[in-house]
């Protein structure tokens, strides 16, 4: 939780999901709580972005959210009561090779993320997410940005990228990122 320089209260929200069976799962757009540290509700969330909406066996993913928090006055302790979206995968697991990967330091939107994305694949990809999940030094989420290519990533072909974070805190900087 934090405040911009213009005084409005920002959540961050992640959540770790983590496949530990021995199927591909689908993760669709979950919900969660936010609760303070008397229990009582802040706010309520649905339609949550997950990253990736597939999962291999032993494969983590993020569900995870940056949203204001209206006439917020705690101390920032929350609690996040989470509802994931999981099934067992009906649809291919797609990955695509990522390389030439920077992250660097963005006066508007905390990280800028630079690279190269590739489709290895025989088929064309359609709107094409590209996710930056960003971990500390201890190996903990602490952010997230993505774009989505609006352009067909035809078969066998590469293309560059670039987005920023779109609201992480004030202090967040590519030193944090691990």
């Amino acid at each position: 939780v934090w405040t911009n320089s213009i005084g409005t209260t920002w959540v961050q929200t992640i959540v770790e999901i983590t496949n530990t069976g021995s199927t591909n799962l689908y993760l669709s757009s979950g919900s969660y709580d936010l609760e303070d540290s008397s229990g009582a509700l802040v706010a309520s969330r649905s339609m949550v972005s997950v990253y990736p909406s597939v999962l291999a066996p032993g494969e983590k993913g993020i569900m995870y959210e940056e949203t204001t928090l209206d006439n917020y006055t705690g101390d920032g302790s929350l609690t996040v009561i989470a509802r994931p979206s999981v099934e067992e995968a009906t649809v291919d697991l797609v990955r695509y090779n990522v390389t030439d990967v920077s992250v660097t330091d963005d006066e508007y939107f905390g990280v800028n993320v630079l690279g190269r994305v590739e489709n290895t694949t025989d088929e064309p990809g359609t709107l094409v997410y590209i996710a930056a999940i960003f971990y500390d030094a201890s190996n903990v989420p602490i952010g997230s940005a993505f774009t989505i290519l609006t352009d067909e990533l035809a078969a066998g072909s590469q293309v560059g990228f670039q987005f920023g974070g779109f609201s992480l805190p004030d202090d967040f900087s590519a030193a944090n990122i691990a």
